[in-house]
């Protein structure tokens, strides 16, 4: 089929075809004649080489960051390492369990342990070492022992050094630096209380709950001789005295004084002599019926005295040989009395009762007689010291004291 153009020409569908794969196969030409294939070879390789380059500029970029960060970190690490190296790091936690009065923690690391008595436990040394940081503002200095080598430390509470630390290198680090750790904490405590007790020699003294053997006595006193006289004649005996010590305590004792019969007995302190003393008993089975005995014997004897008495009403209260009784009766000038009506008792009282034992008492016994006067009634003390003694079972008087 042919068509006709603006021109008249004709042409058929097959030789537009045919023209137009003839133009697309044309080369083109560029103003200075050099194909244009070669213009965009040239633009594909200007491309290439910039992705290259920018590919290149990454790669490198990544790797100084990467070299930095490598050499950041180097440098962070060794400046822990170095700062790790640092003692004040370790004596800062050491010192946080002083803070907080971590004795446990400070007992256990201790390279020394304080003495302890057998009247003590360590419970006892830990509170007296817990006593000295209680309240206090507690800081650390290097002490005059420190070297480079060994660290050392002193804890100071209100500026009196109470404890002393040393370190020790354990290792060293990947950078030769040292690693420390604590080689020990120094807590030195004086036990600096004591106890002297004076008691008598059939007492039993106890610390603490401990009874004191013969290992504590440091002195013993015998008996008064003057005293003796009252009652060994007739089996009676009294004790002497025994003085006990102790030291090395860190807190003031619990002193505990039982009698001959396991009673307890009054303590007393004294703080001029830094002594306690613990007298003669006052405790007796039979003392009861004892207080009485002396009251009637010192009223018989005060009746005897005034003539209101026979001196025969004494005989039952002593024993047959008994020197006192002799005394009584050949002095018969003590029984000159003023003429007087009726006589009474008062006021009786027992002021003064020792148990030396189970056999031997002595007692201070105070009457008065009111005797009838004229014009007034009189009143007449007495006070008998008498010692009594058990003789074959029996309580009779063995002395008089005057």
């Amino acid at each position: 089929m042919k068509k006709h153009d603006q021109n008249g020409y004709s042409y058929s569908r097959e030789s537009a075809r045919m023209e137009s794969t003839v133009v697309r196969n044309e080369q083109p030409q560029s103003s200075n004649g050099r194909p244009a294939r070669k213009r965009r070879n040239r633009k594909k390789q200007f491309h290439v080489y910039v992705a290259v380059l920018f590919v290149w500029l990454i790669a490198v970029t990544c790797t100084i960051l990467y070299g930095y960060r490598k050499f950041n970190a180097f440098l962070i690490d060794y400046e822990n390492s170095y700062q790790s190296s640092d003692p004040r790091i370790v004596m800062d936690d050491v010192f946080t369990h002083f803070e907080s009065r971590d004795i446990e923690y400070i007992w256990q690391n201790m390279t020394e342990h304080p003495t302890v008595s057998s009247f003590e436990n360590e419970d006892s040394v830990k509170t007296y070492m817990l006593s000295l940081l209680e309240g206090k503002s507690l800081t650390y200095v290097e002490s005059g022992e420190y070297t480079a080598d060994r660290p050392c430390y002193a804890v100071e509470a209100d500026g009196y050094i109470v404890s002393t630390i040393s370190l020790t290198k354990v290792s060293q680090n990947e950078y030769g630096n040292p690693v420390w750790g604590l080689a020990g904490i120094s807590f030195p405590v004086l036990p600096l209380e004591g106890a002297m007790i004076t008691l008598p020699s059939n007492s039993t003294v106890y610390i603490n709950g401990i009874q004191l053997d013969e290992n504590y006595i440091t002195e013993q006193t015998p008996p008064d001789e003057d005293e003796l006289q009252y009652v060994e004649p007739y089996g009676g005996s009294i004790p002497g005295l025994t003085t006990y010590a102790v030291s090395g305590l860190y807190y003031e004792p619990q002193v505990v004084v039982k009698d001959y019969s396991g009673i307890e007995c009054p303590v007393e302190y004294s703080a001029e002599f830094d002594r306690y003393n613990a007298g003669y008993s006052t405790n007796h089975a039979e003392r009861e019926s004892l207080e009485q005995f002396g009251i009637q014997f010192t009223t018989t004897f005060a009746n005897v005295i005034s003539t209101d008495a026979d001196i025969s009403e004494l005989d039952p209260y002593f024993p047959p040989d008994s020197v006192a009784l002799d005394y009584i009766s050949r002095n018969t000038a003590l029984r000159y009395f003023t003429g007087h009506g009726a006589v009474t008792i008062q006021n009786e009282q027992v002021q003064e009762f020792i148990a030396y034992n189970e056999n031997t008492v002595y007692m201070q016994v105070y009457i008065e007689q009111e005797m009838q006067m004229w014009p007034d009634p009189e009143i007449v003390p007495t006070t008998s010291h008498i010692y009594l003694t058990k003789i074959d079972g029996q309580w009779q008087i063995s002395g008089i004291r005057y």
